[in-house]
């Protein structure tokens, strides 16, 4: 039993290695066998040029490559090798090479075994999530069920509706059937190489210009050279990162959903985020009042949740700052805070602010005042 993804990134490493470096007419071979009682030993072969012994060292370095002649004739970024270390090691295992000049190499690595005797689980069927009518549509192209559900589950949550493909060629028929908003796509697929599906959707069909995010256990950045994509995140994907690039192409989702909480107690931070995301929201947290500004700017959230007392700006001026914005100039705020307010400052607030919410009536209360300025869309399921 060994996980799927970090597998097929292992074996990615060290084959592309092997075909790099080994002439036309050689031969690659892949070995797998046990290691003692409690592993496992992955070989990769190859009848390439070798490696002299004194530059073993630096191949599972980052960003080495044995000399100024291997860096021209074979480009790359040296990257491979070392996070294919990094993968192994993390699993409690190790990773070497044994080889001549003219001879090949192999590769290997030696992990821990767990054998079982369930089957394997089926392969993910294409699905969909719908949202709120006018949303924006994602195709996921991801083939490991648990990376595909999650991405659905995500993207579904903050308002975009989803459909999904298991396969390269299934992910070409649903690009070519119809345009999408954005395309979140793995490169390593069963079938045909994820390469090969953005070459399709950027060879012709509605989706040619249609924002692309990759998401892999590859972070390499020179897979998708040739092609525009919007950005390469490496898996696992944290969900804001995947947001706020979706975010940066131009592909927002209901826009009614999202809260900016502006707040210097990291404590605060997270409690508000994590009850805003509870309550169908989805928050943009920023910890001081000038980030929070920008993010403005930037996101357009339907709402702010503000803190009054922070360093060097206050609430009050981020207030005054934000209604001079003309995106700030009629958006709602709710200001969370636990200091004691006077009837003239209250006062002021009631000009520039929707409520004040004190902290000590818990995140519940904040919740409830945002429900009454700004709906949440819930996710539906398809």
């Amino acid at each position: 039993m060994v996980d799927p993804a970090k597998l097929k990134q292992v074996l990615y490493n060290y084959l592309s290695n092997a075909l790099k470096f080994t002439p036309e007419g050689g031969r690659v071979a892949i070995r797998v066998g046990p290691e003692g009682a409690d592993a496992f030993r992955l070989d990769v072969e190859d009848t390439g040029i070798g490696i002299r012994p004194e530059d073993t060292g630096r191949l599972f370095v980052e960003f080495q490559q044995l000399d100024a002649t291997t860096a021209k004739k074979y480009p790359g970024t040296g990257l491979g090798l070392a996070l294919t270390k990094r993968i192994v090691e993390a699993q409690g295992g190790e990773v070497g090479v044994r080889s001549r000049p003219g001879e090949g190499s192999v590769f290997y690595a030696v992990l821990p075994r767990t054998t079982v005797g369930t089957r394997d689980p089926e392969p993910t069927a294409d699905a969909r999530a719908t949202a709120a009518i006018g949303a924006p549509v994602i195709l996921v192209i991801e083939d490991d069920p648990r990376d595909q559900r999650w991405l659905v589950d995500t993207l579904a949550s903050a308002g975009y509706a989803v459909e999904s493909a298991a396969t390269g060629s299934a992910a070409i028929g649903r690009a070519q059937a119809r345009a999408f908003d954005a395309i979140v796509l793995d490169l390593l697929l069963p079938d045909i190489s994820g390469e090969h599906v953005l070459r399709a959707v950027r060879g012709d069909g509605p989706n040619r210009e249609t924002p692309v995010i990759v998401a892999t256990v590859i972070a390499d950045r020179g897979l998708s050279a040739g092609y525009e994509v919007v950005d390469v995140l490496s898996k696992p994907v944290v969900a804001a990162d995947l947001l706020d690039r979706l975010a940066r192409a131009g592909v927002i989702a209901d826009g009614s959903r999202t809260v900016l909480v502006v707040d210097d107690d990291p404590r605060a931070l997270k409690l508000a985020e994590r009850s805003l995301r509870d309550g169908g929201f989805r928050p943009i947290c920023r910890s001081d009042a000038e980030s929070g500004l920008e993010a403005v700017e930037k996101e357009a959230p339907a709402a702010i949740v503000l803190d009054l007392v922070m360093p060097e700006i206050s609430g009050f001026d981020f207030l005054g700052r934000l209604r001079h914005q003309p995106h700030g100039r009629d958006m709602p705020v709710i200001v969370w805070t636990e200091r004691d307010i006077s009837a003239e400052e209250r006062a002021h607030l009631t000009a520039m602010a929707e409520a004040v919410v004190l902290k000590s009536a818990g995140a519940q209360s904040l919740v409830e005042e945002l429900r009454q300025c700004v709906r949440p869309a819930g996710r539906q399921e398809a």
